[in-house]
Parts: structure tokens; sequence; C-alpha cells
């Protein structure tokens, strides 16, 4: 199981390599929480580039590269090969960087929650990357509480 840490991101550096779709809903969740995401991908999806030409994240249009550490705080390894991937953690590894892949929980330092902000309110949820469905249900839950269910909550 994984204690649930709740961190300052606003002046962090995060990297993600890889900009398809994983890395695409982890940014947008991250948006909200971080100062600063670089995206370092041969292609990104159409919202990344958005969020790019918007300057609300930089992207490197290119392969990984392990320079691309170089100052980082947190790293996600979010790419569609899984080798690189691993290569990425133990480079991680090797300059004390925290790590999450993507594609393997077990070279994870971490894991990402499914958030929740409900006004002031922030609520991560997890299941160590073991139960991805029950998350997902137990959020919905908690978003139809938050929503509805409270007056019949309170009687």
């Amino acid at each position: 199981m994984y204690f649930p840490l709740y961190i300052d991101l606003s002046k962090k550096n995060i990297l993600f390599a890889g900009g398809g779709t994983v890395a695409d809903r982890r940014v947008h969740t991250l948006l909200e929480f971080a100062g600063s995401i670089t995206v370092v991908a041969p292609e990104t999806t159409n919202e990344l580039r958005r969020l790019a030409d918007d300057g609300r994240i930089s992207v490197l249009s290119r392969t990984f590269e392990s320079e691309d550490l170089q100052g980082r705080d947190l790293v996600f390894a979010a790419t569609d090969d899984p080798v690189l991937n691993r290569e990425i953690a133990a480079l991680c590894r090797e300059r004390s960087i925290s790590v999450n892949v993507s594609s393997d929980r077990e070279l994870c330092d971490f894991q990402f929650p499914s958030v929740l902000i409900d006004r002031d309110v922030v609520i991560g949820m997890n299941a160590s990357g073991k139960n991805h469905r029950l998350v997902k249900e137990t959020r919905k839950k908690l978003e139809y509480f938050l929503s509805h269910g409270e007056d019949h909550f309170m009687r």
C-alpha cells in the first residue's frame, strides 16, 4: 500500500517522457498544481500541443535524452516503449529523482492518484496501482455524493 502524501508542486520542475493519452490525462490533472511541466516526445496529442501553444506547458518534439533529466524534480515515464521507460526509471534512480512509470508499477517510486477537487478539498484516490476500476467506481460515488448526496446524508 502507498501512503497518500500531498506536496506543493508549484515550484517543482516536472518532466513527461511521452506525449500520448496517458501523458495527456496526467498533465491535465497536474496543471492546477504544477509550476513547470515539460513534455518530451516525437509526437504529442493535439491537446498537449494546444497547451504548449497557450504557454501552459513546454514541449520538446523529439525523443527522450538523458540530459532531459537535468534539474527535474519529478519524472513520468509514459512512452509506448517499455524498454525506454525502464531506462528512464534507472536514470532517475541514479540521480535521486522520483519517477512514475506508467507501464510498470513495480518501477514506480510513487503512484499517480485519481484526483477529485471540491472547493478547497483535494481528494486523491489510489489502489496501489492494482485496481483502476475500483478507484474509478469510488471516484464516481464520491462525485455523486458531493454534487447530489450531501442533502440526503445530512438528514
